[in-house]
């Protein structure tokens, strides 16, 4: 059997200090529970490692799967690709006409080569250093050789071109060409009229077509051929490339499957053994219960002798303690005169020599010594200013504050080492204490070095102050001390000015003149304080100035250190409990978080304000939550029927279902936030009592400190804003939500009348207004809906991308007043635009395009320009790119600040022109950045009720209307807007564009969730 073992939180063991106290029952089964408890979270870490290592390996395996299925698929299109490729190019043959048309084609391309390559080498010639007679006789073979191969391509051509056009014209083949003698080049046909003077015409051009015919059949046939194997390898290939793709897949899932099991298999293997080694243990300490009970009581009353002889002493302590604190109160004040007459008589000046021998002195004796110190240094006036100046500073409230503050810490550091002493025979915590009182020890004298320190430095730098003052060099180095600082000042305007003139000269360019400012800046920050420092008067001034904020930092680093050395011995000395509280604690902070970290762990900063906020949880939350404190409003319980059995028309009671549902929402998410509050408190009382049982202290205030000022301040700034995310946003959209399933709208508007929960009815409509023309009204929203959002979204975009890279360009001039014409729209409240807009597309001659129009004589008359459907819906996207691009532009022009200029100057190495360099680095450097905006954009365009409301009213109707009052521009939102207010026939129409309007939103939700899912994966 293993005695009980104590853990620190480095998971260090200990053995019990005092071993008869261990020796009985209830420890050696808490070792057993103790041991199978850490053997369970080290497989629980374990198993975090393991499911990591899983989890990747699984996603290795899933990419090196689609890579190689996309490898595959690419072999087996090469497999047949080049049979396709053979039988495409074979189909220039399937006619006469094609065949001719692709030999002229060839004969062109081969004058362009040949034409090509005399140009090249007529050039090589000029940059050659041959003779000029070489280089003559060279391009006169040139001209020969070219004349003979540009004459035989000019016979193919014309004999190809003359046969062309007679099967294009004609349909025998006898080849007259006097039949198409008017349709040929006079270069063609003198070329003709030669070739009937040597031999018969038509028999020539007939053995050509005859030739050329049996070439194109051979063709053909090859092409029939590859056509066959291609419908045969086709076939097979496929069938190959499915199985293999099969089998790849089978492959990977067969890995992942045994990676899996061996996974799941060594988890439950670890578990089983743990389960076994607690029975064997339990079943071993039940064999021998007989024996460990029979020597319990013996090695009880060794333990409780040890315990009680240590505990009185510690009560003696205690009270001796309280004692000294009161005579070391008087100590300390005396200290601070004590080291005030140290600090004369170290300088030299006269003063009464003191007996400071204070250890025996009663607390009379010391309150008399005292007085007579305090009244010494009050009744004696110094001639010394040094002398003056120590009085003044060390005699002060805050020196004898904090003297006595360090008193006290002395105090404590003894009391602690005592107590260690007396309890280090029988427990770990005397250990504790005797650590904390080498670290109270080690705070005391830092503080006192830290306090002394400063006061000394103040007094030397007033004293020399004064002296200054009476020599009369005050003044002085005052006035020499502003001299230099306005030379300075002087030379640095001087300076400026002439980097100024340079920037204007262009002796310098504009990064280098912003380089040159704040070298300037420095350098004059540098020539000032180097001034300071060479005055005595300004040197001293800087030390009183900074005296405060020097003494406070490091007063905050003594804290820290003892702090520091309090976290270590709390982590590194374990604590022995033999309770088991861990139920217990978790079910206190379930009931009253706070309880367990005041009662068990003594966490008492983080106790105190648990207790506030459960204090506050369960006399203001939870009541409110249940319809206390507001009567107009149920809380939950009003949940169920939104006040309706309330409602009484005889009575005047007409309770207001509105604020039933938003408060009952409310209700809700604070029950909510205190469930949550309840159940981490439990589950942190559970951890650390846990820890408790294993041997590890609870942490300090300070441990707690620590974590919220590193990696808990990003949560606890965060805190406030989810929670004002939940209560302005989550709120109105989950009670937006709730309103589809209730009756609320047209013959049930609160507060005159009731309002019931009616389930999915609302969602139901969309069947039972079939017959009304729901479905075409749908329709016509949704198209346009879908058309407007793909506008109003590409069009301002791509604008506003185009207009920014352009002016972006290093060879325009005046960028920024450019930048400032382009962002006016953006700078100009939308009503505003879209209301002056709508004024000059007025019908009639008062609308001043009509007006336009007319002057020119574009049009013959007016044209009402709202009233078409056509145009008002290309006129309401132009508007909305017109108002929306300004946006666009502006934060594209700031991202194209950040792109890197050496990848578009590696670009131009490699050869890239200015429109691959746009489209393979400038456009993907912008999508990255401004991708999640880009989502943005798209989901306002979707919900844009502003553009649609102001510019066109929804209108102009459909000449077949509906019940639903839809027109041509309406979009889902301004539709939704329409059946809240104008169609009141429907019973419960609020309720049913709440319906509407949620899966509206369903479907903008789920496309930015996709394009921002996407972009973040795409940026990983």
């Amino acid at each position: 059997m293993k005695e009980l073992k104590l853990y620190n939180w480095y998971g260090e063991s200990f053995d019990s200090i005092l071993p008869s106290s261990v020796n009985n029952l209830k420890a050696y089964k808490k070792q057993v529970r103790n041991i199978f408890m850490r053997t369970n979270d080290r497989i629980k870490s374990q198993e975090k490692v393991d499911k990591d290592l899983f989890l990747r390996a699984r996603t290795k395996l899933n990419d090196n799967l689609k890579r190689e299925l996309a490898s595959h698929k690419v072999a087996y299109k090469n497999k047949v690709v080049v049979l396709k490729d053979s039988i495409k190019k074979l189909s220039y043959f399937d006619s006469m006409e094609s065949l001719l048309k692709f030999e002229i084609k060839k004969l062109n391309k081969s004058k362009k080569d040949i034409q090509s390559y005399a140009q090249d080498f007529v050039y090589s010639l000029t940059k050659s250093a041959d003779e000029v007679e070489y280089k003559i006789e060279n391009i006169h073979k040139l001209q020969e050789r070219t004349f003979v191969d540009e004459q035989e391509l000019f016979k193919k051509y014309t004999i190809y071109n003359i046969i062309l056009l007679y099967i294009s014209n004609y349909k025998d083949l006898d080849f007259d060409i006097s039949k198409i003698e008017h349709l040929l080049l006079p270069i063609e046909l003198n070329w003709v009229n030669k070739f009937k003077e040597s031999s018969n015409i038509s028999e020539y051009f007939k053995n050509i077509y005859s030739n050329l015919e049996k070439q194109r059949e051979s063709l053909q046939a090859k092409k029939s051929e590859l056509l066959r194997q291609y419908n045969e390898t086709h076939k097979l290939q496929k069938e190959l490339f499915i199985k293999e793709q099969q089998n790849i897949k089978l492959e990977t899932q067969q890995k992942i499957l045994k990676l899996e099991y061996e996974y799941n298999e060594n988890l439950k293997q670890q578990r089983l053994q743990a389960k076994i080694s607690k029975k064997e243990a339990l079943a071993k300490i039940k064999e021998q219960e007989s024996l460990i009970k029979s020597n319990e009581n013996k090695n009880n009353n060794i333990s409780n002798s040890i315990i009680e002889s240590s505990k009185s002493k510690v009560a003696q302590i205690k009270s001796n303690y309280k004692n000294e604190l009161k005579i070391q109160k008087v100590r300390s004040r005396i200290q601070v005169y004590k080291d005030l007459t140290n600090y004369l008589l170290k300088h030299k000046v006269e003063v009464n020599k003191f007996d400071f021998s204070l250890n025996k002195l009663s607390f009379e004796e010391l309150q008399n010594k005292e007085n007579e110190l305090s009244k010494y240094y009050s009744e004696n006036k110094f001639n010394s200013k040094l002398a003056q100046n120590a009085i003044r500073f060390f005699l002060t409230k805050t020196n004898f504050y904090r003297s006595v503050k360090e008193g006290k810490l002395l105090i404590k550091s003894q009391y602690k080492n005592l107590v260690g002493l007396a309890r280090e025979k029988y427990t770990y915590e005397g250990h504790f204490n005797k650590e904390e009182s080498k670290a109270l020890k080690e705070a005391f004298i830092d503080s006192r070095l830290t306090r002394l320190k400063y006061r000394y430095e103040k007094i030397e730098a007033t004293t020399k102050l004064d002296e200054l003052k009476k020599e009369g060099v005050y003044k002085k180095e005052q006035n020499d001390f502003k001299a230099a600082k306005e030379k300075i000042l002087n030379e640095h305007k001087h300076n400026l000015k002439e980097a100024k003139e340079k920037l204007k000269s262009k002796e310098i360019s504009k990064p280098a003149y912003k380089n040159k400012l704040i070298e300037l800046n420095i350098y004059k920050k540098e020539a000032i304080n180097e001034e300071k420092l060479k005055s005595r008067i300004q040197s001293n001034k800087e030390i009183l100035k900074s005296l405060f904020w020097r003494e406070l930092a490091e007063t905050k680093i003594n804290k820290k250190l003892y702090e520091s050395k309090i976290t270590e011995a709390q982590k590194s000395i374990p604590v022995e409990t033999m309770r088991n509280l861990r139920w217990l604690t978790a079910f206190l902070n379930f009931i009253f978080p706070g309880l367990s970290e005041l009662i068990f762990f003594k966490q008492y900063a983080k106790g105190i304000l648990m207790s506030l906020v459960s204090l506050i949880s369960l006399t203001l939350i939870i009541p409110f939550s249940f319809g206390f404190y507001w009567q107009e409003m149920g809380g939950i319980p009003g949940f169920s029927d939104l006040g309706a059995h309330l409602y009484s028309f005889e009575n005047g009671v007409f309770p207001d279902a509105r604020i039933y549902l938003f408060g009952g929402v409310i209700s809700v998410i604070l029950m909510v936030f205190i469930t949550v509050f309840h159940t981490v408190s439990s589950l942190g009382a559970y951890r650390v009592a846990k820890q408790l049982e294993y041997g590890s202290r609870p942490s300090k205030w300070a441990h707690t400190k620590r974590w919220l000022n590193t990696s808990g301040f990003p949560w606890m700034i965060s805190l406030l804003g989810w929670i004002l995310m939940v209560f302005i946003v989550a709120t109105p959209v989950i009670t937006s939500i709730l309103v589809s399933f209730t009756n609320y709208g047209f013959k049930h508007e609160a507060p005159a009348q009731s309002v019931d929960w009616v389930g999915l009815k609302q969602w139901g409509k969309w069947w039972i207004f079939r017959e009304q023309n729901l479905f075409l009204s749908l329709q016509r929203v949704i198209l346009w809906t879908l058309v407007w959002t793909v506008a109003s979204t590409i069009l301002p975009i791509s604008l506003g991308i185009i207009i920014s890279v352009l002016t972006n360009n290093h060879r325009i001039r005046f960028k920024k007043l450019f930048r400032l014409i382009y962002i006016l729209p953006w700078a100009i409240p939308a009503f505003v635009t879209l209301t002056f807009i709508r004024s000059l597309f007025r019908g009639g001659d008062e609308g001043v395009i009509n007006v336009i129009l007319l002057g020119m004589g574009l049009i013959s008359q007016s044209k009402n320009w709202l009233n078409e459907i056509g145009t008002a819906r290309v006129l309401v996207v132009l508007v909305q790119t017109w108002i929306g691009y300004a946006w666009i532009f502006m934060l594209v022009t700031g991202n194209l600040q950040s792109i890197p200029k050496d990848i578009y100057e590696a670009g131009s190495v490699d050869g890239a022109k200015g429109r691959q360099l746009f489209w393979y680095l400038t456009l993907p450097s912008l999508l990255i950045s401004i991708a999640p905006m880009l989502i943005g954009q798209f989901v306002g365009a979707f919900n844009n009720f502003t553009t649609i409301s102001i510019f066109t009213g929804g209108g102009p109707s459909y000449a077949e209307s509906t019940s639903f009052g839809e027109a041509s521009t309406d979009i889902i939102i301004s539709w939704v807007y329409k059946l809240t207010t104008s169609s009141g026939n429907i019973e419960g129409n609020q309720a049913f564009a709440a319906a509407l309007t949620t899966l509206a939103a369903s479907f903008s939700i789920a496309v930015s969730a996709r394009g921002f899912i996407k972009s973040m994966s795409r940026r990983d």
